[in-house]
């Protein structure tokens, strides 16, 4: 069995949404609502760089960022991807996160 962070309860495949429990919910939120300020700063700065070697720079850094900020809420990118999935297949667990994020 993984371990579980102290923060956040474990999360499996295949979740449906009564299966996630509303703080690992409310983490996800957080996270999204980061992850979506980093890329509209991204596509932002990415429009004003000149070279392809800039925009990868950029990119990366964005992508750290955004482990960072999934990390910070006390998920792992596994937990926050396998809960952004199951919520693209999942109406009600979908409004779950939409609420979250919402509330940020």
């Amino acid at each position: 069995m993984a371990k579980t962070n102290s923060k956040t309860q474990r999360v499996d495949a295949d979740l449906q949404a009564g299966d996630v429990p509303d703080e690992v919910v409310s983490h996800v939120g957080k996270a999204v609502a980061q992850i979506m300020k980093l890329r509209q700063t991204y596509e932002e700065t990415a429009a004003t760089v000149q070279s392809e070697e800039e925009r990868q720079s950029l990119a990366e850094q964005v992508e750290t960022a955004a482990v960072r900020a999934i990390g910070d809420e006390g998920l792992t990118v596994d937990q926050y991807n396998q809960v952004i999935t199951a919520a693209q297949a999942d109406p009600e667990l979908e409004e779950r996160v939409l609420t979250a994020l919402r509330a940020n």
